[in-house]
């Protein structure tokens, strides 16, 4: 595979990934967002501090901002799995990727 015709096999995995990453990001931020918000109106209603949040609040937006993580690292995992093989399913015009499994003599 020449340099180009791997330039172009990444180029044509990257804008497949970016299309569906961006609006998963920004769904994911706005389910953050929708969890965080609420804790700190209901702080700043109170009339505390953000720094005087309690035990109990710290551990929510902690366990809530881990699952988040979890689930966006599992959920650009499978778009990125599909963006490659969209990718790589695609045709191109000066040459042709083909998966071959291995040699079992060799």
């Amino acid at each position: 595979m020449t340099l180009m015709q791997a330039f172009k096999v990444w180029w044509s995995y990257s804008w497949r990934a970016s299309i569906l990453v961006i609006p998963l990001t920004i769904i994911m931020t706005a389910w953050s967002l929708a969890g965080i918000v609420p804790v700190l109106e209901d702080q700043m209603q109170s009339g505390k501090s953000i720094t005087d949040l309690n035990v109990d609040q710290l551990m929510h937006l902690a366990t809530g901002g881990m699952s988040m993580t979890l689930i966006s690292l599992l959920l650009i995992t499978a778009v990125q799995v599909f963006a490659m093989r969209w990718a790589l399913n695609s045709r191109w015009s000066d040459f042709k990727l083909k998966a071959v499994p291995p040699d079992a003599e060799a």
